[in-house]
């Protein structure tokens, strides 16, 4: 396969700028500037975790193959649409409080706690395994940004965070379930869901 070469990022200029990359804005929430600061990077972590969890299970959606590959490609492609709804949450509260999000290949993976995997086709199990690690990392880093943003005063980003974690854990509980099984899906695991 040929590679492209060029510019990743097109810069547009600077006339229509509304707001440079890297800054913050006084926010409508009525945060703190100093708080909001420190959220948004912690967001911006998640958010950027989120979309790379978003391409693995889209992938894996793809790519499912074997002998329970539908059953297992119906969950994966509920599932990467909850974690997309989830990417856009995160961002649209970045830019509630102040904020840009991650928006490029290079500020999105320079953020990014969840680690994409090869561009190799992987047996289902194996995939499952990833997508496995990259909810755990997520989990770990909303649980601890909960915490910040009440230490913080925003406890509308904790709601947030936490109705969120809560849709995480339940489809990494359905990876657990999956992966426990000989045959990889029970039919029980998936209707349940």
């Amino acid at each position: 396969m040929t590679q492209k070469r060029g510019p990743l990022v097109r810069e547009t200029g600077a006339s229509g700028r509304r707001q440079e990359w890297g800054t913050i804005v006084e926010n409508p929430l009525r945060i703190d500037p100093a708080a909001a600061e420190a959220i948004i990077e912690a967001l911006s972590v998640d958010h950027a975790g989120s979309f790379n969890l978003f391409y693995l299970l889209r992938k894996h959606y793809w790519t499912a193959a074997g002998a329970e590959h539908e059953a297992v490609a119906d969950f994966l492609e509920e599932a990467y649409k909850r974690v997309r709804e989830i990417n856009d949450d995160l961002a649209i509260r970045i830019v509630q409080l102040g904020g840009i999000p991650p928006n490029t290949p290079p500020t999105i993976q320079e953020r990014a706690d969840v680690h994409l995997e090869a561009e190799n086709l992987y047996d289902i199990r194996a995939s499952l395994d990833g997508d496995l690690e990259g909810y755990a990392t997520l989990i770990v880093s909303l649980r601890d940004h909960i915490a910040l943003a009440e230490r913080r005063g925003d406890p509308g980003t904790a709601e947030l965070l936490r109705d969120h974690l809560e849709a995480l854990e339940a489809d990494a509980h359905v990876i657990e379930q999956l992966l426990e099984a000989d045959t990889l899906v029970r039919a029980e695991v998936l209707a349940d869901r």
